[in-house]
């Protein structure tokens, strides 16, 4: 065991927005206390990757050897999406097929850059998200 590191915080924050952005895929309720952590989620992970592009944070090696030096880029644009789609989510905003289907293609491609698997019958939590 070690102590937590900022890195471990930003994947986890990143990883309950995935989890989060998935349930609403799903048709899950989400107002109230939900869109309020969503919100509040999405402005701390902002906060913490401010300045990230200039520290190169890799969090895959082997997404870093298959994607070579433009993953840190994309994964930050990617997440950075992610963010902005999370509060429009949270704020009500429509979401028609299209934006959906954006929000889904955004949700995998992190996800494989972070080894972390979404497939929504393994997340036992999407039932009470």
């Amino acid at each position: 065991m070690r102590e937590q590191q900022e890195k471990d915080i930003i994947i986890s924050r990143l990883q309950l927005l995935i989890v989060m952005a998935k349930a609403y895929l799903k048709d899950y309720h989400l107002s109230g206390y939900r869109a309020i952590a969503v919100k509040n989620n999405a402005a701390r992970l902002s906060e913490a990757l401010t300045g990230w592009e200039s520290y190169k944070v890799h969090f895959s090696k082997a997404a870093n050897r298959a994607m070579g030096t433009h993953l840190d880029h994309i994964l930050f644009q990617r997440i950075k999406l992610l963010l902005v789609m999370a509060v429009s989510i949270a704020e009500g905003n429509p979401m028609g097929y299209r934006r959906k289907l954006a929000l889904k293609n955004n949700i995998d491609y992190i996800a494989e850059s972070l080894d972390f698997n979404t497939r929504s019958e393994t997340i036992p939590v999407l039932s009470v998200a």
